[in-house]
C-alpha cells in the first residue's frame, strides 16, 4: 500500500512517526547536534578560523598546542586549527555531493530494472555485478588517476563506483511493488510506464533510499579522505581533513597531533551518520510503526471530536 498523507497538516502522520522515532533516542540526537554543528563551522570558517589556513610561518613550525595555536602547527608553520576549519568544507560538503550524484545515477537505474524486469533487468544487474566485483576504492582510484587529480575528479569517482548498491535497493523495493493494486490501478487509467515508475512506485523507496544515502555518507567521508591521503583526492596546499592527517603522518612519533585531530573528526563525524541511519533503519520497522500509528490516530479522532 501507498503511504497516505492527510491534509491539513503540515507534516504526513508518515513523517511524524518517523521524527518521533527518531527523536526517541539521545545518541541520535546528539549526532545531529554535531552535524549541524560541523556544517555552521565549515560555512562560517571565514569568520571562525583564528588564521589564513594557506599562509606559511617558517618560524612556528611544528609547535604543539598552544594558546597562540590551540591544535598546533604543521611542518610549514601553517595553523592546524584553521586548517581543520577550512578542511571541513571539504570532508563534510563533497561526500554530500557524491551521495547526490549516487542517487541520481542509482535511483532511475534501479526503478528501470525492477520495473521492467526480464533481460532488462539481466543486463542491468549484470553491470552492476561487474562494477561490485572490483573492490571499490580500487577502482575509484583507477579513475581518479584517468580523470586527473583533484576533489572533483575523486568526487566523479566515487560517484561511479557507489551508485550500484543505491541501484539494487530501489530495484528490491520496486520488484515487491509493482504487483500490488494501485500500480495495476494506475496502469488501467493510461498512466505511463514513466509516470508509474516516478509518481507511484518511487514516493515507497523514500524511505529506503534516505537510509541508503545516509549510511553511505559516512563510507564516502573515509574514502574521500583515504583519496586524499593517498594523493589523488585535494591537492596541496587546500585543507582537507584526509590530505591533513597525511601531511601529519611523517611525524606521527614526534608530534602526533598533526594526525590525530583530523583522524578524530574523521571517526565522529562517519559514526554520527552511521548512529542516524541506524536509527532511521530501526524507525522503518513496522511493529513499531504500527503501534505509534494508532496512538497519532487516537490523537487525532480526539481533535476532531473537540
Amino acid at each position: 500500500m501507498k503511504p497516505t498523507i492527510r491534509k491539513g497538516k503540515f507534516l504526513s502522520t508518515e513523517t511524524r512517526i518517523t521524527i518521533s522515532i527518531m527523536l526517541r533516542s539521545k545518541i541520535t540526537i546528539a549526532s545531529i547536534l554535531l552535524l549541524i554543528t560541523i556544517y555552521i563551522v565549515a560555512i562560517a570558517a571565514p569568520l571562525i578560523a583564528p588564521r589564513d589556513p594557506y599562509t606559511i610561518n617558517t618560524g612556528a613550525l611544528l609547535l604543539p598546542p598552544t594558546k597562540e595555536y590551540p591544535l598546533g602547527t604543521d611542518n610549514l608553520g601553517r595553523d592546524v586549527l584553521s586548517r581543520i576549519i577550512y578542511g571541513a568544507r571539504v570532508s563534510v560538503f563533497v561526500p554530500i555531493l557524491v551521495v547526490g550524484l549516487i542517487v541520481l545515477i542509482g535511483v532511475p537505474v534501479g526503478l528501470i530494472s525492477g520495473y521492467y524486469g526480464g533481460k532488462v533487468d539481466e543486463v542491468i544487474m549484470r553491470i552492476t555485478d561487474i562494477v561490485m566485483s572490483f573492490p571499490g576504492v580500487s577502482l575509484a582510484i583507477l579513475l581518479a588517476y584517468i580523470a586527473g587529480r583533484g576533489v572533483l575528479s575523486a568526487a566523479l569517482a566515487l560517484a561511479l563506483v557507489g551508485w550500484t548498491s543505491m541501484a539494487r535497493v530501489v530495484r528490491g523495493v520496486v520488484m515487491a511493488e509493482k504487483e500490488k493494486d494501485y500500480v495495476a490501478a494506475a496502469k488501467v487509467i493510461g498512466k505511463s510506464d514513466l509516470r508509474i515508475m516516478f509518481e507511484e512506485l518511487l514516493p515507497n523507496c523514500y524511505y529506503p533510499i534516505l537510509v541508503d544515502a545516509m549510511m553511505r555518507l559516512g563510507t564516502v567521508i573515509i574514502a574521500l579522505a583515504g583519496l586524499s591521503f593517498i594523493g589523488v583526492g585535494v591537492q596541496p596546499p587546500e585543507p582537507d581533513w584526509g590530505i591533513i592527517a597525511a601531511e601529519g603522518r611523517k611525524y606521527i612519533f614526534e608530534q602526533p597531533w598533526l594526525a590525530i585531530f583530523p583522524g578524530i573528526l574523521i571517526i565522529v563525524t562517519v559514526l554520527a551518520y552511521n548512529m542516524i541511519g541506524d536509527r532511521l533503519r530501526d524507525a522503518l520497522d513496522p511493529k513499531l510503526r504500527r503501534e505509534l500509528a494508532g496512538v497519532y490516530r487516537a490523537k487525532e479522532e480526539k481533535e476532531k471530536e473537540s
